[in-house]
C-alpha cells in the first residue's frame, strides 16, 4: 500500500506571517454550560504555556479555557518551566502541543527535572491532560509520555473507512457508538460520536489503561519525513507522510489511573477546541457537537 500526505509548515507557529492564518479561534462558538459542575471550591486548571506551545489558553485553545471557566474551573496559564511548587496548588495540569526547538521543533520540550516533577505530582494525586498530535508534537513530548507508560507513534494516523465524510479527509477520524470505536466509559457518557482532526496514534504500555477512542482495524500510521526549505528570512518545513503501517490496536484517546492520580492522553488537539480554517470551515467542537461534551467529561473525570 502506498499513500503519501505532504504538509508544509513554517517554524513560527506553523503559519506564514504574510498570509491569513491556517487556523484561528472561532469566537462565535457557544461555550456556555447549562449547569456548571462547580460553583464553589473551584478546581484549578494549570495550562502549560512555557514550552513553546502551539496551543495556549489565550490562543487557539481559548474556547476550551472559556468552556472550563464556565463549568466552574479556574484556568491559570503557566508560562515558566514547571516545578513541584508550581504544580502543588493545581488540580489538573494541561499540556497541549508543546514543542521543542530548532527548525523541526522536535527536540524534548521538557527537562528531566520537569518530567520527574510531573510524574511525582500525578503519583501523589494530581491529574494530567496530555495532548500531542501529528509531528513534531509527539517527538517533543515523547520522553514525558514514556515515563507515564504511554507510547507515541510520532507521525500521523489515517483511516480509509472510518473518516469524516463531510471533509473527505482520511486523517479526520470518526469514533462513534455506531461504528463501535467509541468505548463505554465515564468520559464518553452522553457522547454518541467524536471526530478528531489529523493527529497521531498512541498506545498504553499498561493493560489497565482504557482506550476510549480506539482505532479501527483499517487505520494506518504514516511515518514523517522532513525537508527544511530556506528562502531568505523565511524557513519552511515540508513534512511528507508515507510508509503506512497498520495502527490496529492503537488509539487516539486513553485514560489511566497513575498512582493516586489520573491521566488522559490524546493523540489529537483540535477535538477539544473550536477553530475556523482559512476557508472558514469549522474544526473541533464547533464541527461536532459531542466533542464539547467530551471535553467536559474528560475534565470531570480528571477531577473525580
Amino acid at each position: 500500500m502506498k499513500n503519501v500526505f505532504t504538509l508544509a509548515l513554517s517554524i513560527a507557529g506553523f503559519i506564514s506571517c504574510t498570509e491569513t492564518p491556517l487556523q484561528r479561534v472561532d469566537d462565535d462558538f457557544d461555550v456556555s454550560v447549562q449547569t456548571p459542575a462547580f460553583n464553589e471550591n473551584k478546581p484549578v486548571i494549570l495550562f502549560d504555556e512555557g514550552h513553546n506551545n502551539f496551543h495556549t489558553s489565550q490562543g487557539l485553545y481559548q474556547p476550551f479555557a472559556r468552556l472550563m471557566n464556565n463549568d466552574g474551573y479556574l484556568v491559570k496559564p503557566l508560562s515558566t518551566p514547571v516545578s513541584a511548587d508550581l504544580l502543588a496548588p493545581a488540580h489538573v495540569y494541561v499540556i497541549a502541543n508543546a514543542k521543542g526547538v530548532g527548525d523541526l521543533n522536535d527536540t524534548p520540550a521538557f527537562t528531566e527535572g520537569e518530567i520527574d516533577a510531573i510524574e511525582d505530582w500525578v503519583l501523589n494525586g494530581g491529574s494530567l491532560l496530555l495532548i500531542a498530535d501529528h509531528f513534531p508534537f509527539g517527538s517533543a513530548v515523547e520522553q514525558l509520555a514514556n515515563e507515564l507508560g504511554i507510547e507515541f507513534q510520532k507521525g500521523m494516523v489515517q483511516d480509509s473507512m472510518f473518516f469524516d465524510q463531510r471533509s473527505n479527509d482520511h486523517s479526520q477520524l470518526v469514533f462513534s457508538k455506531a461504528n463501535k470505536l467509541l468505548a463505554s466509559h465515564t468520559i464518553t457518557d452522553g457522547v454518541d460520536q467524536v471526530i478528531t482532526f489529523t493527529g497521531q496514534s498512541i498506545k498504553c504500555k499498561d493493560s489497565t489503561c482504557v482506550s476510549f477512542l480506539t482505532l479501527s482495524d483499517a487505520a494506518y500510521d504514516m511515518t514523517p519525513r522532513t525537508n527544511v526549505v530556506r528562502d531568505g528570512d523565511d524557513t519552511r518545513v515540508e513534512v511528507t507522510y508515507d510508509t503506512p503501517r497498520s495502527a490496529k490496536g492503537r488509539s487516539q484517546g486513553v485514560a489511566l489511573e497513575f498512582g493516586k492520580g489520573r491521566i488522559v492522553c490524546l493523540g489529537e488537539a483540535a477535538m477539544l477546541t473550536a477553530q475556523k480554517t482559512r476557508d472558514n470551515n469549522p474544526v473541533g467542537m464547533n464541527h461536532n457537537a459531542d466533542n464539547k461534551q467530551l471535553a467536559l467529561n474528560i475534565m470531570h473525570w480528571l477531577t473525580n
